[in-house]
């Protein structure tokens, strides 16, 4: 989508991620190391060919290969760019035969599901989904994210969920709660769900009163009350537990930050988005599996080593698991070109228009983008720039792209693209 979290929170006066962006690197090709990092990606870079339906040529057979080569293939994105969503469709039909059977999206577990379900019966379920009580779901109310979660859900065969969600839930508290509600529990539990429900209520009033995300019960709403669920809930089944796991680190998550604890919030999500990783992986390994699997999030959450923020996310953790099993994984970043805007989220009317990029994920990196083609989709197979990074020297002159090189293996750059559509 182009929710992305930042603009989301920042919009709504409590954004959950600092505003700093990437550390800009100098911007010109300074000095020979500069200048020839510059020629290095002009003599690499390959088209993305795009013909408004298909993708094709080599850059798409490099990512094909690549793909089915690994356990993971990891797409790190800014969000709320069209062509993006239609990429990742394509490469997760094109990796499903070489076994790929789960796709890790930026949501929480207990929706993944839900939305699973409904991706089963194509886009138009999905949209009554989203029209269903409290279902205020980010990042994939829009058309081209929906058709994309449905065509990876038709090209796994069978009932087993494809779509593992993997973090906390910004819009959809009072849908998990009804999914509470719903489950047997003792009578104390009721009364404490009870409680719960009571409270999100008044606090999502509050925001249909002021139009201020601020307000919502994701972000105002106390974990305390959560916590009392438990207390009298002591066994739950193991849907509610994880309900009852994603509420709690919403609102933990969120008060730490309102507590002016920035970097310790930041933790917890990434601990938190582990976590449910490690949760899922572990279902599959109890079963005797270890599928391959795509995951599409936020460029910040699937970086290798420390983020922007200053903690080690999940894009730190997959090629551990997967050097367990002797296999690697192929991360991707996609950003969009120059005078490409992408869709981001209204909160107050909880719609998408049409704005700048806000992450910033290309700052510092004009190295590259100046190497793009202004025309077309340009691949960057980064790991052809890596041996002119050896000094130290470069680390410090050009940080951000240092951390893109050396975290990511590739960089799509889409010169030309178009903002995601409302669905």
């Amino acid at each position: 989508m182009n929710v992305d979290r930042r603009t989301l929170l920042s919009a709504a006066a409590a954004t959950l991620t600092p505003a700093a962006a990437l550390a800009q690197g100098t911007s010109s090709a300074t000095g020979p190391v500069g200048a020839a990092l510059s020629a290095r990606a002009a003599e690499t870079r390959m088209k993305l060919a795009y013909d408004g339906d298909r993708f094709s040529g080599p850059a798409l057979d490099l990512l094909v290969d690549e793909g089915r080569a690994a356990q993971f293939f990891l797409l790190g994105e800014e969000h709320g760019i069209a062509e993006n969503a239609k990429l990742a469709a394509t490469l997760f039909q094109a990796l499903a035969p070489a076994g790929y059977r789960h796709l890790g999206i930026e949501i929480s577990p207990p929706l993944a599901w839900a939305m699973d379900n409904a991706a089963r019966q194509g886009p138009d379920a999905l949209k009554h989904f989203y029209g269903s009580p409290g279902a205020a779901v980010a990042f994939f109310g829009m058309a081209e994210e929906s058709a994309m979660l449905a065509k990876a859900r038709a090209a796994v065969p069978g009932s087993a969920p494809v779509l593992w969600g993997l973090d906390y839930e910004v819009g959809a508290d009072r849908w998990l709660i009804a999914a509470l509600e719903a489950a047997p529990k003792p009578r104390a539990a009721a009364a404490a769900v009870a409680t719960l429900r009571s409270a999100a209520t008044a606090a999502w009033a509050k925001y249909a009163e002021t139009r201020n995300l601020q307000f919502a019960f994701s972000f105002a709403g106390d974990p305390q009350l959560v916590r009392a669920v438990r207390a009298a809930w002591p066994r739950p089944d193991a849907t509610s537990l994880w309900a009852l796991d994603v509420l709690e680190e919403t609102l933990e998550i969120n008060r730490l930050w309102i507590d002016g604890r920035g970097w310790d919030s930041n933790q917890h999500r990434a601990r938190f988005i582990r976590a449910n990783f490690v949760r899922h992986w572990r279902i599959e390994q109890a079963a005797g599996r270890s599928p391959k699997a795509m995951f599409k999030l936020g460029a910040n959450h699937l970086v290798r080593g420390v983020n922007d923020v200053g903690t080690f996310d999940l894009g730190s953790l997959l090629p551990e698991v997967a050097a367990l099993a002797d296999a690697k994984t192929f991360s991707l970043m996609v950003l969009p070109g120059a005078e490409s805007n992408v869709a981001v989220l209204d909160p107050a009317t909880w719609t998408y228009r049409e704005g700048s990029a806000k992450d910033n994920y290309a700052g510092g990196l004009e190295l590259l983008s100046a190497q793009a083609y202004p025309d077309a989709f340009t691949l960057f197979d980064l790991r052809h720039l890596r041996p002119l990074t050896r000094s130290g020297r470069m680390h410090t002159t050009y940080p951000a792209l240092m951390r893109a090189v050396n975290g990511y293996d590739a960089l799509l750059i889409m010169s030309g693209s178009t903002p995601s559509r409302n669905f």
